[in-house]
């Protein structure tokens, strides 16, 4: 049976594949991968942000909230100005175990004009075997319609074919790709396990130490000498130290 890592692995190979720069982006609460194009159709520069993540079950507002997220990071790396040099297309996709028949729908509906823009949904259920996305074209441009769809399809193939890949890969002794995982800190062995040798944890450095202030402390005579000793004074005289002057 497909997983919806599989698939989510998939999707990021066809973009390494297709010249897409690819990266791994925190969307809302998924770690979703995420390739942007630039390319040129008629003129006019197109900027695809395509962007996937993989969840256990998708329903309809959280395809909206991930599509919404996903125009927000598309927006912020476009090349051009959007409307008049160039155009922002975003291709945003749920993976999950599960599509409920409200996100299918969602997924499924034509996608509305925008100006200098396109945004597409997809919704796949590795379960059922479905991909649900808005493949059709449009009255206007029918030429960068085509564009898209060719993108939408090629990025986000039907899971059938995907299976067929990742039995191939196992047959020939590959492993199938694999969604890139964003970077953590890093780790010390697992629980019960020894460290490698050599290994030590890596400790903050050590804070800059200061004397402490205050007044210094009272120092006796140097090693080897004595204070000095005075003989008891006369009968009548003050003693040594508080004689006034010329005493």
């Amino acid at each position: 049976m497909l997983t919806k890592e599989q698939y989510l692995g998939a999707v990021a190979e066809r973009i390494q594949r297709s010249g897409g720069r690819l990266n791994t982006v925190q969307i809302g609460p998924s770690a979703a991968v995420v390739g942007l194009f630039t390319e040129s159709v008629m003129m006019s520069t197109m900027n695809y942000c395509v962007v996937a993540a993989a969840i256990p079950e998708v329903t309809a507002p959280a395809l909206y909230d991930f599509t919404g997220l996903a125009t927000q990071h598309a927006r912020a790396n476009v090349m051009g100005t959007v409307g008049w040099t160039a155009a922002s297309v975003v291709i945003a996709g749920l993976i999950g175990d599960r599509v409920y028949p409200d996100a299918a729908q969602a997924a499924s509906a034509k996608s509305g004009n925008q100006f200098g823009g396109e945004t597409r949904m997809v919704a796949v259920d590795v379960s059922a075997a479905q991909m649900y996305a808005f493949v059709g074209g449009k009255i206007w441009g029918a030429a960068v319609q085509g564009s898209v769809n060719a993108k939408l399809t090629f990025c986000f193939p039907q899971p059938a074919e995907v299976y067929q890949q990742v039995q191939w890969a196992q047959s020939q002794g590959q492993q199938p790709p694999m969604a890139p995982l964003p970077p953590g800190p890093p780790q010390g062995p697992p629980p019960g396990q020894q460290p490698p040798p050599g290994w030590q944890p890596q400790q903050p450095p050590p804070a800059h130490q200061y004397p402490p202030v205050g007044p210094p402390p009272a120092q006796g005579p140097p090693p080897g000498q004595h204070p000095p000793h005075y003989p008891p004074p006369a009968p009548g005289y003050p003693p040594h130290g508080q004689r006034p002057p010329g005493y």
